[in-house]
C-alpha cells in the first residue's frame, strides 16, 4: 500500500505501488542501464548501451558507477580505482578519457594472478637517508653539541671585535690595578675582601716564612722529631688602601682556619699587614713605585696563625705601557725577618712579572684577563724535616704562576670582581696550588 511522504523525502524516494525506471550501474566498459522493478520478486535485465538513457523524472537522483580507470603508481604498480557518485547532469555520465601522457604510463597488457594485480618486482622505494654507522651518530651528536658553544664563541668574537675604533671606556682606567699577586705600582683609594684557599704548603717552618720553628716559638709536638710535613690553610683577609696619586698606606687584617696533617685544625687572627707606596717615576709609559711591606706578630705562633716576629719586605714595583689596552707589571723585593730564630729564618728575594689586558671595554663593564709569573729564592736558612739537627738550605727556588679574570663594573659605584688560580711549577714550593676571589669596591 501507498505510504505517505513528507515534502523533503520526496525528491529522493519512490512508492512502490507506481514504480518508475531508476538508472542503473554503469559497469565497465560502458554497460547499459538496468531497469529496477520491485513488485513481488525482482527481475534485473540488463542491456548494453553507449550512453546512459534518460530519467523521466529528473527530481530522482541517478546512481552512477565510474569503470575502474587503470591508475599507474611508482611504489604499488598499477592499481583500480573504481568510484560510486549522484549525477544530476546527464553531461556528467560521459566518462573523461585519460590524458596520452598519462596513458603511457600504463602497460598495454595487466598481468593478473586471480583476482589480483601483482606488484612490480623491480620498482625500489624512494631512498631514506639513515647512519651507516657509530662514527656518524657521533658525528651528529657532537654537532649538536658544538652549536651552543661555536654560537657563544662566535658572540664573544664579534663583541671583542667591536672594540676596535671604540672609545676608551673603565677597563682602560682600572688595567693598573688588575693583577692579584703582584702590587699595583698606582696608588688609590680603595676597600677589597678577599677568600683565599691554598693546599699543601710543605715544610711550615721553613726560614719562618710561614711558621716560626717547630719546638721552639711554632707549634710543639708530644715527639721532639716529629714535623709537619704539609698545611692547608684558607684566608679572609680585609685590606684598605688610603692615598692620592703618589702615596698611599694599606692595612691588610686577616682572619686564617688552617688545616695541618698531624696538629689540629685551628683558626683565628693572622699576622697584620701594613704596605706603604711611593710613586717615584710616573711617565706616560713607565712607572716606578718604591714599596714597604710590614708583617706585624699579631697572630698565634703557637697555633701556627703567624710566625712569631716582625718581618719586613721593601721592593719595587713598575709598570710598562705595552699599548692602551695592555700593561706590564715587574715586582723584585726583599723579605727578611726581624727577632726570628737566628740561624733557622733567613731572608727571600721575590721576582715577578704580569700582564694585563682588556678584552671587553664599555662605558660601565669591563673584563680584564691577567697572568703572572712569580718566584722566590730562599737564599739561606733551615727547616724541620723530622731529624733532631734542621735542615739547611742554600738557594732554594719557587716558580707559580697565576691566571686570572677581573669583571668591572661602573654603574652606580666602581666594583671589581676577581677570580686567579696559582700552581707551583718547580719541584719544591710553598703551596702546591691556590685559588682567589677578589671583591674590591674603588672611592
Amino acid at each position: 500500500m501507498n505510504q505517505p511522504m513528507t515534502p523533503a523525502d520526496a525528491a529522493f524516494s519512490w512508492t512502490i505501488d507506481d514504480p518508475k525506471p531508476v538508472e542503473g550501474l554503469l559497469l565497465p566498459g560502458g554497460v547499459a542501464v538496468a531497469e529496477v522493478q520491485a513488485r513481488g520478486n525482482a527481475d534485473v535485465n540488463a542491456a548494453t548501451a553507449s550512453q546512459p538513457s534518460d530519467v523521466p523524472d529528473a527530481g530522482r537522483p541517478r546512481i552512477l558507477f565510474q569503470p575502474a580507470v587503470p591508475t599507474w603508481d611508482p611504489a604499488a604498480g598499477t592499481i583500480l580505482k573504481p568510484t560510486v557518485h549522484l549525477a544530476d547532469d546527464p553531461a556528467a555520465e560521459i566518462l573523461p578519457t585519460p590524458a596520452p601522457a598519462f596513458s603511457e604510463q600504463i602497460p598495454a597488457a595487466i598481468p593478473t594472478e586471480g583476482d589480483r594485480i601483482p606488484i612490480v618486482q623491480d620498482l625500489q622505494p624512494d631512498r631514506v637517508w639513515v647512519p651507516e654507522g657509530a662514527s656518524q651518530r657521533f658525528e651528529a651528536f657532537r654537532n649538536r653539541r658544538r652549536k651552543p658553544l661555536a654560537n657563544l664563541f662566535d658572540n664573544a668574537v664579534r663583541a671583542i671585535r667591536s672594540q676596535r675604533g671604540r672609545d676608551y671606556g673603565v677597563g682602560v682606567e682600572r688595567l693598573p690595578f688588575a693583577l692579584f699577586e703582584i702590587d699595583a705600582s698606582q696608588p688609590s683609594n680603595n676597600f677589597r675582601l678577599r677568600f683565599e684557599s691554598a693546599s699543601d704548603w710543605e715544610f711550615a717552618d721553613r726560614v719562618e716564612y710561614f711558621w716560626s720553628k717547630i719546638g721552639g716559638k711554632g707549634p710543639e709536638f708530644a715527639n721532639p722529631l716529629t714535623f709537619e710535613p704539609s698545611v692547608d690553610y684558607q684566608d679572609i683577609r680585609l685590606s684598605f688602601e688610603v692615598g692620592g696619586k703618589k702615596f698611599s698606606a694599606t692595612t691588610e687584617l686577616p682572619l686564617r682556619f688552617i688545616d695541618p696533617t698531624i696538629l689540629s685544625n685551628t683558626g683565628g687572627m693572622g699576622d697584620m699587614v701594613i704596605t706603604t707606596k711611593t710613586v717615584m717615576i710616573d711617565g706616560d709609559s713607565l712607572q716606578l713605585t718604591q714599596v714597604l711591606r710590614n708583617q706585624l706578630p699579631t697572630g698565634s705562633a703557637k697555633r701556627g696563625l703567624g710566625n712569631g716576629h716582625v718581618s719586613m719586605e721593601p721592593g719595587f714595583v713598575a709598570r710598562y705601557k705595552w699599548s692602551e689596552r695592555t700593561l706590564i707589571h715587574n715586582e723584585l723585593k726583599l723579605w727578611f725577618p726581624i727577632g726570628g730564630q737566628p740561624g733557622f729564618s733567613g731572608p727571600v728575594l721575590r721576582y715577578g712579572m704580569g700582564f694585563a689586558n682588556v678584552l671587553y671595554d664599555s662605558d660601565t663593564f669591563a673584563i680584564l684577563p691577567t697572568f703572572e709569573i712569580v718566584g722566590w729564592s730562599i737564599l739561606t736558612g733551615q727547616k724541620s724535616v723530622g731529624a733532631v739537627n734542621p735542615q739547611s738550605i742554600d738557594g732554594e727556588n719557587i716558580i707559580n704562576l697565576y691566571p686570572g679574570v677581573r669583571f668591572v663594573s661602573d654603574k652606580r659605584r666602581l666594583f671589581e670582581l676577581g677570580i686567579s688560580g696559582g700552581a707551583s711549577v718547580t719541584e719544591r714550593h710553598w703551596y702546591r696550588s691556590v685559588l682567589r676571589l677578589d671583591l674590591r669596591w674603588t672611592f
